[in-house]
């Protein structure tokens, strides 16, 4: 990207602001940027270097006709603002950029530019006038009162958006594909996905994923779905199972004038809430290492230390991930490459995790306030995977928030320098000493939070303490859709007050096949586990998407 764009979107007012968008830029574009070894040109000296080397490695900056200068945070007690110096650090020709927080500038008297024959705008009025205080994150609880669509609108109200300036808001919940052009979204120039390879049916992307997400999508916007509406008989099932959730309004049309809060940006879509450049860099885990150092270090390639993680920078859900122990791992990975089409990827230190926890929350317009959903578990498996069920226990909600704020603060420090607002998950692993990495950022509304509002609807209502929710894996129920709806409906009513189970989503894969995103609360895990594992089948040797 042009440099200069990195400050179009609005007017720097701020050191802060200033800072993180200079260390977006070079960080993004010169540190943390791979490529395989025959696409860079390269001196002969650096090719000397990467041959014998060997593997892929990120490019070099230097430093030459730079002031480089550091932002120092001291220390202070819970509640206290952070004072923050900015240091200068010596320059050093042909040194790799240091990891660490960066402002880079061509000369710092540029930022004061006293020049009132130019037309540039100064970044700051005057070096006095810098503030490097960070506030304290406001965290609210969410009311069981506002759903998606009224966050929406209450961001919009905020940054005064004028709604009627177009033809209609909606709530786009279908994410967009790169490798198949059967989907009702595809990116092929801007905004490219590694969904590689493509899925079989497209149904899945269309359907499970929209409907949960639009079970709680409320009434102040319509969701888009590309049938229209949910497979017969699954609102009233919403309507008949959970209390107070308003049934939600669909569009199976995105106009040019509309605008549309997006679950991730999409090429053909003129106007989206936020913008779409920012949410597409957001949602690359090349950005995670610019918000945050505490997360897996970042490796040159994939030889300097093994075991390794590979990631294509913008996968879809667990594609395009490869754990690289030896030589075979690296072929694999390069035929991968050679396949899928040379995707941009990083390289992290592989680390033994023992908890796997995700958070769900809405940061407001202002930056400084989100509202808070919850969060949810993926527990170890005796054969030491990890179970793709979210586990719910409303009684490790407070502890689990604490070991995430820390994380939370930092994305959302940056995505408000970055002027991006809405839901965004974070997922943040533990290892056997207690110290979180955060691995993942997905600016979107996330996977588990509706099954974590849900829950919140049934502790006010039952006094439910957990759940058990599950959307990937064994999500299969042999019959037809009606059927399952008055087998779940039948559980409900003979365990009114003990347990429910509710259906989040599904459609017929083919006659006598359901596929479904489904959840099931109450007060004992055991139990939840039982019931889910009697409506969500294995998939049968005949095999599945």
């Amino acid at each position: 990207r042009d440099p200069s764009k990195l400050f179009s979107s609005q007017k720097v007012n701020t050191w802060s602001t200033a800072i993180t968008r200079y260390k977006s830029y070079f960080d993004f574009h010169s540190l943390y940027s791979f490529y395989p070894a025959e696409f860079v040109n390269m001196t002969e000296i650096e090719e000397k270097k990467e041959e014998k080397r060997g593997g892929h490695h990120r490019v070099l900056s230097s430093l030459d006709d730079l002031s480089m200068l550091q932002l120092v945070h001291d220390t202070a007690p819970a509640g206290v603002t952070q004072d923050v110096k900015l240091k200068e650090l010596e320059v050093v020709e042909e040194k790799v950029l240091p990891k660490s927080s960066l402002l880079i500038l061509t000369e710092t008297e540029n930022l004061e530019n006293k020049d009132a024959s130019t037309a540039e705008t100064p970044m700051v009025a005057s070096l006095s006038d810098i503030d490097f205080t960070f506030n304290k994150l406001k965290v609210k609880a969410w009311d069981r009162k506002k759903f998606y669509s009224d966050y929406i609108r209450e961001g919009l109200e905020e940054r005064g958006v004028k709604i009627s300036d177009y033809t209609d808001v909606i709530m786009l919940y279908e994410s967009p594909s790169s490798a198949s052009s059967e989907t009702s979204f595809q990116n092929r120039e801007k905004y490219r996905f590694h969904d590689w390879p493509p899925p079989k049916s497209t149904r899945s992307k269309a359907i499970l994923g929209p409907c949960k997400y639009s079970m709680m999508n409320g009434q102040s916007f319509p969701s888009f779905l590309r049938d229209g509406a949910p497979p017969d008989g699954l609102m009233e099932h919403w309507a008949e199972t959970i209390p107070g959730v308003p049934m939600p309004r669909f569009v199976k049309t995105i106009h040019e004038n509309d605008l549309v809060n997006a679950y991730l940006p999409v090429e053909l879509i003129k106007h989206h809430v936020n913008d779409p450049d920012t949410h597409y860099h957001l949602a690359g885990k090349d950005a995670i290492h610019l918000m945050t150092q505490q997360t897996t270090r970042l490796l040159p390639d994939t030889r300097t230390s093994r075991p390794c993680v590979v990631k294509t920078t913008h996968s879809m859900g667990s594609k395009g991930i490869f754990i690289i122990r030896n030589d075979e791992d690296e072929k694999e990975f390069e035929d991968f490459l050679a396949e899928s089409g040379n995707p941009t990827f990083v390289v992290v230190d592989f680390v033994d995790i023992q908890r796997n926890v995700a958070c769900h929350f809405f940061m407001h317009p202002n930056g400084e306030e989100i509202t808070w959903f919850g969060s949810n578990e993926n527990l170890r498996l005796p054969d030491g995977r990890f179970s793709s069920d979210s586990y719910l226990y409303l009684k490790d909600q407070k502890k689990l928030k604490e070991m995430q704020i820390p994380f939370v603060e930092e994305v959302v420090q940056y995505c408000k320098s970055l002027g991006f607002w809405g839901f965004c998950g974070v997922d943040v692993l533990f290892d056997g000493f207690g110290k979180g990495y955060l691995v993942d950022i997905n600016p979107r509304v996330t996977g588990s939070c509706p099954a974590l509002m849900t829950l919140e609807i049934f502790r006010k209502e039952y006094g439910f303490e957990v759940g058990l929710f599950r959307r990937t894996g064994d999500i299969n129920y042999y019959g037809t859709c009606e059927e399952l709806i008055q087998e779940v409906k039948a559980y409900n009513e003979e365990h009114a007050g003990k347990s429910r189970v509710v259906i989040h989503s599904m459609f017929e894969k083919e006659p006598g096949h359901v596929r479904m995103n489904i959840g099931v609360y109450g007060f004992d895990m055991d139990e939840c586990k039982a019931v889910l594992n009697r409506f969500a089948q294995k998939t049968k040797a005949n095999g599945d998407e």
